[in-house]
């Protein structure tokens, strides 16, 4: 039986899982559960929904999952909409690859247990999937969180069983690519020198990508984690705990623990590479750096 080439030129991660559908060996690795769990990958991801049909969907998803999971819905309307509001808002920011089926096999592999080995433990060292009558980001990033490591897995089972295949990357891509990327390093940096607002885009991975460049061309000191960016973050971590954003019991740990603890080694790093873009770009415009020399 003859089954179509895959195609892999696409830079979409989600286009090549749709093709890989049609193969019949992807599916006989997986369990039926992994199989329910990796169609519902192809399906249309949040990123592409219109504004309109996102909160529509979400809104009645929402309720499904409140629902299963025994959430008391408020009986403040008003309530009720904030908090969808806040999750729709924390869904586009940081779940946008994600669809929504994704969201809704996430609550029900939660509610069934099949996300127990990738929760995090309560302070009996059980798996920590209870919503403590908080509806919120902090409960919703939980379930999502576990839920993603358990698609890597799934995503790992088929791509071991596609059809052998070598990804196409032209060496126009790549320019196109490197040229997309030095576009929004220059205008990062001009939107800093012009208004002094340093903003890097979708869940600040653009911080990254502009700490690199100046490496690269000898505009940056290599990157050190001062003790004053472990108490800045250490403030904004107990700040997010204290809105509800982080669980209560981890929240605690770090809260004993300190500025020293590692659960904050990312934000603490993360703050130190901020610190030291802003840090640079004053010096190039105090230097009066062309920034068409080095992008």
């Amino acid at each position: 039986m003859e089954h179509k080439a895959l195609t892999v030129q696409t830079t979409k991660a989600v286009e090549v899982r749709r093709q890989l559908l049609e193969h019949p060996q992807v599916y006989g690795a997986l369990t039926p559960i992994e199989r329910d769990i990796f169609i519902a990958s192809t399906k249309v991801q949040i990123a592409e929904l219109p504004a309109v049909e996102l909160a529509e969907k979400a809104g009645q998803l929402f309720r499904y999952i409140a629902i299963d999971v025994g959430y008391n819905i408020p009986a403040n309307s008003n309530d009720w909409t904030y908090m969808q509001t806040r999750l729709i808002d924390i869904l586009r920011r940081y779940y946008s690859q994600l669809t929504l089926a994704d969201i809704k096999m996430a609550f029900e592999l939660a509610v069934t247990g099949e996300l127990d080995a990738y929760l995090p433990r309560d302070a009996q060292g059980n798996p920590d999937k209870k919503h403590y009558q908080q509806f919120n980001a902090d409960y919703f990033g939980k379930i999502l969180n576990a839920y993603s490591r358990r698609l890597n897995d799934v995503f790992h089972k088929v791509y071991s069983a596609a059809p052998e295949q070598k990804p196409v990357i032209t060496p126009e891509m790549m320019q196109a690519q490197r040229r997309e990327r030095s576009i929004k390093n220059r205008i990062t940096y001009l939107r800093y020198k012009y208004t002094g607002i340093l903003d890097f885009g979708f869940v600040d991975i653009g911080a990254m990508f502009v700490f690199d460049w100046l490496l690269r061309v000898g505009l940056i000191e290599p990157l050190k984690v001062e003790p004053a960016d472990r108490n800045k973050a250490f403030a904004q971590y107990m700040g997010r705990a204290a809105t509800g954003l982080v669980n209560k019991y981890t929240a605690h740990q770090v809260r004993k623990e300190g500025a020293s603890s590692a659960e904050i080694d990312t934000m603490a790093f993360d703050v130190a590479r901020k610190k030291a873009i802003r840090r640079a770009f004053d010096e190039m415009i105090a230097n009066e750096i062309n920034i068409d020399h080095y992008v």
